[in-house]
């Protein structure tokens, strides 16, 4: 369900005059998506999900309680006030509570888009429809999901705070199969713009590079050249920032964590072609206007030049730091250059082309080293050109060292990863050396 900036300021309202807590926090939040499943060149299912969430948190000094609900009649706002207020009087005290904030100033939300909201089924099929076509007229077997739709969230607190945001959502994925089950093709993208989606391109890509990735060969593991198209950048650079929080720094517990204690705010760690920046006015990749606690989301610059210039900071480690909070980014960034993938295939004399990455997990937080899969379209390039498919990877890899060993960039498009799915990423295809790949993997 979807309701006006009013209407949330009613429901909200009502909470707080209802509350006889020291102090309160409401949440109120709710989505309209419709979407669309497809498998075997064939329509399978078509759903449209309708949902309503307030959460209520009462606090008594530091003791605080919380309930969520999905009704919103009088009746069931009251009980849950009521409720909120006795889980708080049994909880223990929390060394870390700081009070809830009051009034903020918000920048405009540029995330909504009517032509997203108003997307029915009729819609979601005929964007479909070319990618089956192409699919059929191949001879591979597609599959794949398109959802679209919006989504609100509004907070309000005792002390004062409002704010209300809204924003649509277009998630697309299709991946491609031969007959044979060797070859597989991917492509997907999310925006918040349904006019910006082209699935007939989505479609054509994953063919091609499904068709390109029959019969893959063996090749051995070991450091090589790679060009990193947009999805996979996504996830190593979304992986990374995401994880930029000063506390664990501070604490020993990441990649931030400075010898002999402290963080590593201000340091060079990558080269100096990398700048990182988050902006919920941004056109491409826009966020939502407000994070953690209610905080304003504003434009922060969290990488310039290869230097670390932000960390995230919750209110309570900022203060106990005498440092101003700093909310996790509700968007990222990542500018890139001018050169395109042709051309970095052409400048590459043996390297692996990888389409996307897949099951990214952490090895070591202190280091930054994750594990994962290359997935759906592994290329060898020799002397210039794409002379055959690959059997995928396992890689063991950096963030840090990759964005440490750029030769060439591409320009920053929007990016859709497997791991970081439906955030607001803008990211460029890269051209890396030294990526290291652990072992081979039979999977397609």
């Amino acid at each position: 369900m979807i309701i006006s900036e009013s209407e949330a300021k009613q429901i909200t309202a009502k909470v707080l005059a209802l509350s006889k807590t020291d102090s309160c926090v409401v949440s109120v939040s709710g989505h309209e998506h419709g979407d669309l499943r497809f498998a075997l060149n064939s329509p399978t299912t078509s759903g449209f999900q309708d949902d309503l969430s307030l959460s209520i948190t009462s606090n008594f000094g530091r003791r605080s309680g919380s309930v969520s609900i999905n009704q919103i009649d009088d009746g069931s706002i009251a009980a849950a006030v009521k409720k909120s207020e006795e889980i708080a009087r049994l909880a223990p005290e929390n060394p870390e509570f700081v009070p809830p904030l009051g009034k903020q100033t918000y920048v405009k939300g540029g995330g909504f888009y009517a032509s997203t909201a108003g997307a029915d089924p009729g819609k979601l099929a005929s964007l479909c429809r070319p990618v089956l076509k192409e699919a059929m007229a191949r001879e591979v077997t597609s599959a794949g999901y398109l959802r679209a739709g919006a989504e609100f969230s509004a907070m309000a607190t005792s002390n004062g705070l409002f704010v209300y945001d809204k924003e649509t959502g277009v998630d697309f994925t299709v991946t491609a199969r031969t007959p044979n089950g060797t070859g597989s093709g991917w492509a997907g993208k999310y925006y918040h713009d349904l006019k910006r989606l082209d699935t007939a391109q989505l479609g054509s890509t994953a063919v091609k590079k499904c068709l390109q990735s029959k019969q893959p060969v063996a090749v051995d593991a070991g450091k090589y050249t790679v060009i990193l198209e947009s999805s996979a950048v996504c996830d190593l650079v979304g992986w990374m920032v995401f994880g930029m929080d000063a506390r664990q720094a501070d604490e020993g517990r990441n990649f931030l964590t400075k010898k002999g204690g402290g963080n590593k705010l201000g340091e060079k760690l990558l080269g100096d072609q990398v700048t990182i920046f988050s902006d919920p006015n941004h056109d491409i990749a826009p966020g939502r206007i407000y994070s953690d606690d209610g905080l304003p989301a504003r434009k922060r610059v969290w990488v310039e030049n290869g230097a670390v210039k932000n960390l995230h900071y919750s209110r309570y480690w900022a203060e106990k730091s005498l440092r101003e909070p700093v909310p996790s980014p509700t968007n990222l960034v990542m500018l890139g250059g001018k050169a395109s993938v042709e051309e970095m295939i052409r400048d590459t004399k043996k390297g692996i082309l990888v389409t996307r990455l897949w099951y990214i997990r952490t090895v070591d937080p202190r280091t930054l080293l994750l594990t994962g899969l290359t997935r759906d379209g592994t290329f060898l390039i020799e002397n210039g050109k794409i002379s055959k498919a690959v059997k995928n990877f396992r890689f063991n890899e950096s963030p840090l060292a990759m964005l440490s060993n750029i030769v060439a960039m591409g320009p920053s498009e929007r990016a859709r990863g497997s791991e970081i799915e439906e955030a607001s990423v803008s990211a460029p295809p890269l051209l890396v050396k030294e990526f290291t790949f652990s072992s081979l993997s039979d999977a397609v």
